[in-house]
């Protein structure tokens, strides 16, 4: 029988892959509040007959697959992927960064829950190896020098000038770009931004930072 019973809320994940019959879920009254519910596939129909609300996403599973999970910020290379094993579910949730190239994924399926960063030219293979995605998957170059900007950031000449490669930037939070930055060497240090939050800037950088964006669904603006 499953540990779970009634009211289940406020947790970043539930993990319901144990449960073997509907009876496992019989004592569940509601779920809410919760980043996603992880549950065997020939389950749903049990669970939806749960009172669910404010639930980010339901990951189901294949019966007897192992599930590898993933949580907060992860790195991976292409190489680890390519070893995961056939009988297992990866599962990210957060924001997970793909450092080298893909050019094949060992594990049975992938299921994302966040945002998927990965180097450009691997969107055919990740694309077919996902089963379900809650979120975003952005595909830029130079993966393995790029940043996530969490939360709120100010940066200006003093970082660019200490940055030893180019780096590109994924932006989740709000990035504050300083008065005074120059333009050429935002270009040169920052070749692409992903931006999913917010970025502010002096007005005479905002056109640059418009073309440096090439993944946006969030906003830039002039100080």
């Amino acid at each position: 029988m499953s540990q779970h019973t009634g009211t289940i809320r406020d947790m970043g994940l539930l993990d319901l892959s144990s449960a073997q019959s509907a009876e496992d879920l019989s004592g569940i009254t509601s779920i809410h509040d919760v980043g996603a519910i992880i549950i065997p596939e020939d389950l749903m129909s049990a669970l939806i007959r749960i009172d669910i609300h404010d639930v980010g996403s339901v990951v189901p599973i294949p019966r007897g697959a192992n599930v590898s999970l993933h949580m907060g910020q992860t790195r991976l290379t292409g190489e680890a992927l390519a070893a995961g094993p056939e009988d297992t579910v990866l599962v990210l949730v957060g924001q997970t960064l793909i450092t080298s190239p893909v050019q094949t994924v060992g594990y049975q399926a992938l299921h994302v829950i966040g945002q998927l960063l990965a180097p450009r030219g691997s969107e055919g293979v990740l694309t077919a190896k996902i089963a379900k995605l809650t979120g975003q998957a952005v595909y830029l170059t130079g993966m393995e020098h790029a940043r996530f900007i969490m939360g709120k950031e100010r940066i200006g000449r003093a970082f660019l000038e200490l940055l030893t490669h180019p780096t590109p930037l994924v932006v989740v939070g709000k990035l504050t770009i300083e008065e005074g930055t120059p333009a050429d060497l935002l270009r040169e240090k920052v070749p692409e931004i992903a931006l999913l939050g917010k970025i502010q800037a002096p007005e005479e950088l905002v056109p640059l930072l418009q073309v440096l964006t090439v993944e946006k669904q969030g906003v830039i603006e002039a100080l």
